[in-house]
């Protein structure tokens, strides 16, 4: 009786089928498995800041608002609590630092964060 094989694995002569070690498909099979683990396990996660590229800073006062434009006149969609850390940008607009968000806050009621990248 014939061995037959399979992708990878051989049909022995007791009708029993085994893993055949030495055959291109599974040599492909863990490189393809190797590679999807590679891009996984690629550092660092999308969304998380690491330590000293970001832009935080800090609210001065209670009640600091956080508005939809860099006016004044700009409807207030959020208070901030005196001491909450934000994330921002660098762009600076009338005074107004725009947030993370794409909100904006008083530039004069924020202190950057120690290690923070911009200021």
């Amino acid at each position: 009786m014939a061995k037959r094989k399979y992708f990878i694995m051989k049909e022995t002569g007791a009708g029993k089928l085994r893993v055949d070690f030495r055959s291109w498909a599974l040599v492909i099979i863990i490189g393809l498995l190797l590679a999807f683990l590679s891009i996984i396990d690629s550092g660092e996660q999308p969304g998380t800041a690491v330590s000293g590229t970001t832009c935080s800073f800090t609210a001065n006062g209670d009640g600091v608002n956080v508005r939809t434009g860099a006016t004044a006149a700009s409807p207030s969609v959020q208070k901030l609590a005196n001491g909450q850390t934000v994330i921002a940008t660098a762009t600076v607009t009338n005074g107004f630092r725009q947030l993370a968000d794409g909100t904006w806050v008083l530039d004069s009621l924020l202190t950057p964060v120690p290690g923070s990248v911009c200021t």
